[in-house]
């Protein structure tokens, strides 16, 4: 009897693991961040290409990485300050730039100019 119960726990455990970690990769994939638009270069915060940079409400700036058509017609006008959405491909990977601060680096995988 305990030897069955014990396989039942150990089902349950490894299927909570999975739904867990399947339902994180959902959740990535439909996540999505807005803010003003700006170059990454341009403001100091990279060196590596003019990537888009969003800086959201509360300051926290996301250099995004992408090469869909809807990344390269946000990365025309990305110096122009202009509202922007982009919902992220990837996880996002903490930096600091030359001054110590803090940025965001993630891959996206479409980037929407707000009118």
């Amino acid at each position: 009897m305990k030897r069955s119960n014990l396989l039942v726990l150990g089902v349950m455990v490894m299927a909570m693991a999975f739904y867990a970690n399947a339902s994180r990769a959902a959740d990535t994939a439909s996540k999505t961040i807005s803010g003003k638009s700006a170059c990454a270069t341009c403001s100091g915060v990279t060196d590596a290409g003019h990537a888009i940079m969003l800086v959201t409400e509360d300051g926290t700036r996301w250099v995004l990485i992408g090469d869909s058509a809807s990344y390269k017609a946000a990365h025309d006008v990305r110096k122009e300050g202009k509202a922007m959405t982009a919902t992220l491909a990837g996880e996002p990977v903490e930096k600091k730039d030359e001054a110590g601060k803090v940025y965001k680096e993630v891959k996206v995988s479409d980037v929407k100019v707000n009118a």
